[in-house]
């Protein structure tokens, strides 16, 4: 869709001026616009303002490069989302410093049946298969998954969304024409077929490090819930969780052992508000009440986790014993656990005991 059939060019025009102006914040940006019918005005000079302030907006001189890049833009296909469009994300809306412009490319549309799937870069084989499983089992439900393309658990929750053909929204720190990382090309041009790239940084935008958290924001704005897994102390992804509870957010996260660094940051959420939930049924009762789903039958297991079913007795059994009896690696038992865990047919509680659900 050409960009002037949504919204006036002018207006599309004046937004994206207004977006690249610096030495002026997102929120009094935001409101130079809820008053005015068009932003086209404010180049105007009529409208009452600081004289600093209106200096800064009439000093505004890169017209010409910005109707290139408008031409550009519609000849990728981006399009372009402004805040004052009827289809801007509502939830988006509610935060207080959402992007005057979003640029997006992908058939997908914007709901609010979304959640935030985030974690460390440097996950462990546990929280991948986490996230890709929770991922694959929502989105199954109708749930699209945000996330932010970066390695780990990032990119295995838009894996196991698209692995349902399920929808995924990746939310980038870049131009909407750069992959970062460049290892999730394959990945990147997956979501841009099925899925769907947004981001507010204008095109040719390098990854730099203040985009990041920025992006957070979007992420958990975009989202009705956030899940976090794995995450340290110092992760990217408690950025996102603490402004999803300053918004208002259902914020959730999965329990990793108590010593274990990789999960700090996990833990020490659940002190500061957010849920504990251990599989697919509490996320659903949280965020997605309304979603109904039914838990899938013993029947319904694979014949390595039927076999790790049987060794969990009715009081329990300790992880440990669980690996010695199956006669299998410890990894792909703990897979297997996890598997069972997400479709609800087991438990794990404190000291490494699983228990039949």
């Amino acid at each position: 869709m050409a960009q002037k059939e949504k919204r006036g060019k002018d207006d599309i025009l004046s937004l994206l001026a207004l977006s690249r102006i610096e030495g002026i914040g997102k929120k009094t940006k935001r409101e130079l616009l809820e008053n005015l019918s068009r932003p086209s005005v404010l180049f105007e000079g009529e409208v009452d303002l600081d004289p600093a302030l209106k200096e800064k907006i009439l000093s505004f001189d890169q017209w010409k490069a910005l109707e290139k890049e408008l031409t550009r833009l519609d000849g990728m296909g981006v399009e372009i989302l402004t805040i004052m469009d009827e289809d801007y994300p509502a939830l988006l809306k509610e935060i207080p410093d959402p992007p005057l412009v979003l640029y997006k490319k992908g058939p997908l549309k914007i709901h609010e049946r979304t959640l935030a799937v985030v974690g460390t870069r440097k996950a462990s084989q546990i929280a991948r298969h986490l996230a890709e499983k929770i991922s694959c089992s929502l989105a199954s439900l109708g749930i699209t998954i945000v996330s932010g393309l970066a390695r780990g658990v990032d990119s295995s929750a838009h894996m196991g969304a698209l692995r349902e053909q399920g929808k995924t929204i990746a939310v980038l720190g870049c131009g909407i024409d750069i992959c970062y990382p460049s290892e999730n090309l394959h990945l990147f041009k997956r979501i841009e077929r099925e899925g769907l790239l947004v981001t507010e940084y204008p095109l040719s935008s390098r990854p730099r490090p203040f985009h990041f958290p920025e992006r957070n924001r979007i992420i958990a704005g975009l989202s009705r819930g956030i899940l976090v897994i794995e995450a340290s102390e110092r992760s990217g992804s408690l950025i996102t969780a603490r402004l999803g509870l300053e918004y208002g957010r259902e914020v959730m996260a999965i329990p990793g052992a108590v010593f274990d660094e990789g999960w700090k940051g996990s833990n020490m959420l659940m002190k500061e508000g957010a849920r504990l939930v251990d599989g697919v049924e509490e996320i659903l009762l949280t965020a997605f009440p309304d979603v109904r789903w039914e838990r899938p039958k013993v029947g319904e297991m694979t014949e390595k986790e039927a076999h790790i079913y049987s060794l969990i007795g009715e009081a329990g059994t300790h992880v440990e014993e669980i690996v010695e009896r199956s006669r299998m690696g410890a990894k792909e038992v703990m897979a297997i656990l996890t598997s069972l865990a997400l479709k609800d047919l087991i438990r794990e509680r404190e000291g490494g005991f699983f228990f039949k659900a």
